[in-house]
């Protein structure tokens, strides 16, 4: 028997199942300590293979934009001042492949405020009350935003969270100077989501 599962476990005897001894008993607690730790390997590797998959798509993108010294300094001056639009068109979803976005979804950051009209694909651990609309939409005053250069000086890691009616989100961003964008949508109540996407350019 394994040292992890060698723990004392105090069995009251009229509790135990009929037909059942108390050796076979904590052979079984011992099988289910076992078992849940094996559930929890897994879930991790997953959500590990998921970013990496997603990473390797993401920077795989981004090597085929350019930047000039104009795009550089839109770019820089939208993030600064807090007013810009991702425009997503691919999810990640934690437990899926990568969804192709049909219609048109985003994130916008003005001011001091955050608005989403985003798609979801994964596991909700609790329903929302009344059904809910669906996806993540929010349009909520921006908690704790914080950002700063990436470690290659090629853009921004942005930090912020969002309280919604039925949710609360933390949301990481991922801003680069071609513009290319990754966000990352972690909730309380469902699994984390990817999406990759661009910074809406102005009208000419």
């Amino acid at each position: 028997m394994r040292n992890k599962c060698c723990r004392i476990i105090y069995v009251p005897l009229k509790m135990l199942p009929i037909h059942m001894s108390l050796a076979t008993f904590l052979l079984y607690k011992c099988q289910q300590v076992e078992f849940n730790l094996f559930l929890n390997q897994i879930v991790m590797k997953s959500r590990l293979y998921h970013a990496a998959i997603v990473m390797l798509v993401f920077v795989t993108s981004c090597s085929s934009l350019k930047t000039t010294p104009e795009s550089i300094q839109e770019i820089t001056r939208k993030v600064e001042s807090k007013d810009y639009t991702v425009v997503v068109n691919y999810a990640n979803p934690m437990r899926w492949k990568q969804i192709y976005l049909n219609s048109e979804y985003d994130l916008r950051i003005k001011n001091d405020s955050a608005f989403a009209y985003l798609p979801y694909f994964g596991v909700a651990y609790s329903a929302p009350y009344g059904g809910g609309e669906g996806g993540i939409k929010f349009a909520e005053p921006l908690i704790g935003y914080a950002i700063k250069s990436n470690k290659k000086s090629d853009g921004w890691d942005i930090r912020f969270k969002v309280k919604g009616l039925d949710d609360g989100f933390e949301i990481s961003m991922n801003i680069f100077n071609t513009g290319s964008s990754m966000i990352t949508v972690n909730s309380f109540n469902r699994d984390p989501i990817t999406f990759t996407g661009e910074v809406e350019k102005e009208d000419k």
